[in-house]
């Protein structure tokens, strides 16, 4: 016997899981499948090939309060609520892995970990996402269910306790046949030690200056990619300056004041050693520090670049210099 959720009783699982968690799902939002908030009758595609937008603003919010004060007092805020991530493809997942490993270490982020520890995630296999492209193994780690489309329905696979928990409803039934078996096939796209090889080579070889003609350096890229997390932290204190709040929100190295410091100095001025800089980070020094690149190939800033600019391609380019 195996576990299935017939598509019928989807929303009704949703709506139950709501009871107890900020579910979050790929929902239709004017015309595109992007992650949110699920509320009650939102039409849910899990069988999509691309959705706008990952789930990373969940656990690291475009912007958020870090601290208030006031006087001498400083208070944090609680992070109580517990977030389900339903729907989830196998490239975020690695990427949420990923941000597991660069918050947690070597010293942990409070304020990702509080609304990581309590997440769950229900994972969805799909079809390959728009100008997706193989660079990474995309083996499931954090998923504490997967769902198959089978027809009428969705097999479902059980990876855990947490999992398991989370079929005891009405909403999941039993069915005549076996659990799916979910293969990820790793066949890269290059060979990511003659990039490195190559990134290391520094800013100033000629492919990147010939991209800082065609980047608009507008950061694009790295906002809608599922692992980026620079962040700018700014106090923000009231007129009365005795009580305020200590604020960070999502930055990118590819904007033009990312590294400007103190008395007017920029470590990376030339809009062509911020390009170099976004992709050896991404290649080579996160390969070093953690093993793998921060980049799980989904493919979002080769869609969405207004500059119609390849990352594979580049990182092509780079190979074959390597």
């Amino acid at each position: 016997m195996a576990l299935v959720l017939p598509k019928k009783n989807l929303g009704g699982l949703l709506e139950y899981y709501s009871k107890n968690y900020l579910v979050v799902a790929p929902v239709f939002r004017n015309g595109n499948v992007t992650f949110d908030k699920y509320q009650v009758g939102d039409e849910v595609e899990l069988e999509y090939a691309t959705s706008k937008t990952s789930v990373k603003k969940f656990f690291f919010p475009p912007k958020e309060t870090l601290l208030t004060f006031s006087g001498g007092e400083i208070s944090t805020p609680a992070y109580d609520e517990k977030i389900m991530v339903f729907g989830l493809s196998r490239y975020d997942a690695k990427a949420i892995e990923i941000l597991d490993t660069a918050f947690g270490e070597p010293l942990e982020d409070t304020h990702y970990m509080r609304r990581r520890k309590n997440a769950v995630f229900i994972g969805c296999v799909g079809p390959h996402m728009e100008n997706s492209f193989s660079i990474t193994n995309l083996e499931n780690t954090i998923c504490d269910l997967i769902l198959v489309a089978d027809g009428d329905s969705y097999k479902i696979q059980i990876l855990n306790q947490k999992g398991n928990d989370l079929v005891k409803n009405k909403f999941i039934e039993r069915a005549q046949g076996t659990d799916p078996q979910i293969e990820d096939i790793y066949t890269p796209d290059l060979d990511l030690q003659k990039v490195m090889n190559f990134l290391d080579k520094g800013p100033d070889q000629e492919i990147w200056h010939s991209l800082a003609k065609k980047c608009f350096a507008c950061g694009v890229c790295a906002y809608v990619c599922p692992i980026c997390h620079c962040f700018d932290v700014e106090d923000n204190l009231c007129v009365n300056g005795k009580t305020g709040e200590r604020i960070r929100c999502h930055d990118s190295c590819m904007l033009a004041d990312f590294a400007k410091v103190a008395m007017g100095g920029n470590f990376r001025r030339d809009r062509h050693e911020r390009i170099h800089n976004w992709y050896h980070h991404k290649f080579s020094r996160a390969v070093k520090e953690r093993g793998v690149p921060d980049c799980v190939g989904c493919g979002r800033c080769i869609t969405h670049c207004p500059a119609k600019i390849d990352i594979l391609q580049v990182i092509k380019d780079c190979e074959a210099q390597g």
